[in-house]
């Protein structure tokens, strides 16, 4: 298994990383097989194959990347390698069924829009911040090698710099123009190694692009027979799971719609003869949705002691639902604002490391300060009282 090293940073080794890309998509089967399966179907529309998500164009083409990486030598070798890193790390859909899957897994449903900045989806998160919003999810699973992947392998200075043509090769190195250097090991670097750094790297994300689409694909394959399960939609229901000598190819939700005092079935089905996947008396509310996501991700945070890696996802929830304002989504939101402020408040106050005590002081400020921003409810004596004592 490839390996990245030479004078650059520590050894990273792809074994344990490719075993956990398994275990996220089986602990998710596992733990909420009916919500696995709405996460793999990914259904948002009706289209055929080709146009209902980008996901199968992006398997097409790194696959045709990989090849054209294989044949090349020299520097075409290097140019077609980073044209693979770098698209490999920009499908939305990618990160949708991660973060999806880790939801599955501790028994939440998935979503095809996790990475939308705010209700009014005027943009999506940027590749970076996706990858920051992921890792908290990743890190409430334990899949601390997924996130070690990202932060070892994941490098936005070779993207943007490939991507907008602000880069050279030399014999030996690839050179970055108009950019942030890169940091490794505590050093920048604004020329790296093409043979000892990228070449790592790109067969670091080959080896696990190869898994996830393996282990995306074998989800499908592996209904082979029909078969009964639960699940709840919102309600607990039967459901039919159309396994066939071609794989999965739908479901049927028993009694779950009712027309004029009547219960019909729901379905997610591939119709055969015009080659479509199709919904049937599903009704597709995003504001009904959305509610539902916000309320879910509250409960996971609200479940939580402490925000482990990164504030990112939980700070676009913040800004969700202070653009809602829906009277007990803020009131959840406020409470959870004072919860992580006070953790955050309590390390700092408890620190008997002077200099440890010092870089941890103002952890707690953006969570106090947002407080006092959206605060509806609340008596903010004691905050700003804290807020003061940190400043």
């Amino acid at each position: 298994m490839p390996k990245v090293g030479g004078n650059y940073y520590n050894e990273f080794t792809m074994e344990d990383t490719l075993k956990q890309v398994e275990e996220l998509f089986g602990n998710a089967k596992s733990k909420n097989e009916f919500q696995f399966l709405l996460t793999i179907l990914n259904y948002k529309h009706i289209a055929n194959p080709d146009e209902a998500s980008n996901l199968k164009e992006w398997f097409s083409a790194l696959e045709f990347y990989k090849n054209l990486y294989y044949e090349k030598k020299d520097s075409e070798k290097i140019r077609i390698g980073l044209l693979l890193y770098s698209t490999f790390f920009e499908n939305s859909d990618f990160y949708n069924i991660i973060g999806s899957l880790c939801l599955n897994t501790l028994n939440f449903g998935g979503s095809s829009r996790l990475f939308w900045k705010t209700k009014k989806q005027e943009r999506l998160l940027g590749t970076g911040e996706k990858i920051r919003a992921i890792k908290e999810k990743l890190s409430d699973c334990n899949y601390d090698k997924l996130i070690d992947f990202f932060e070892n392998i994941h490098y936005e200075q070779i993207r943007n710099t490939f991507f907008h043509s602000a880069y050279a090769l030399s014999e030996d190195d690839y050179i970055l123009f108009d950019s942030e250097p890169i940091n490794i090991a505590g050093a920048n670097h604004y020329r790296v190694s093409i043979q000892n750094f990228l070449f790592p790297l790109i067969d670091n994300v080959i080896a696990f692009f190869d898994k996830f689409r393996n282990e995306y694909l074998k989800a499908f394959e592996e209904y082979t027979e029909e078969k009964n399960i639960k699940g709840y939609f919102p309600n607990l229901k039967d459901v039919v799971v159309h396994g066939t000598q071609k794989g999965l190819k739908g479901i049927t939700i028993k009694k779950a719609s009712n027309f004029y005092g009547e219960w019909h079935d729901a379905s997610i089905l591939f119709d055969e003869t015009y080659g479509f996947w199709v919904a049937t008396n599903i009704h597709f509310s995003f504001p009904q949705e959305e509610t539902i996501e916000i309320d879910e991700t509250l409960t996971r945070y609200e479940s939580k002691q402490n925000i482990k890696t990164t504030n990112a996802e939980f700070n676009n929830l913040v800004d969700k639902i202070t653009e809602r304002r829906f009277e007990r989504e803020m009131i959840r939101i406020i409470d959870l604002l004072v919860k992580y402020g006070n953790e955050k408040y309590d390390k700092w106050k408890n620190e008997t490391n002077d200099f440890k005590k010092q870089s941890i002081k103002k952890l707690a400020l953006p969570f106090y300060e947002k407080v006092i921003e959206i605060n509806q409810h609340l008596d903010t004596k004691e905050i700003l009282k804290r807020i003061s004592d940190l400043k």
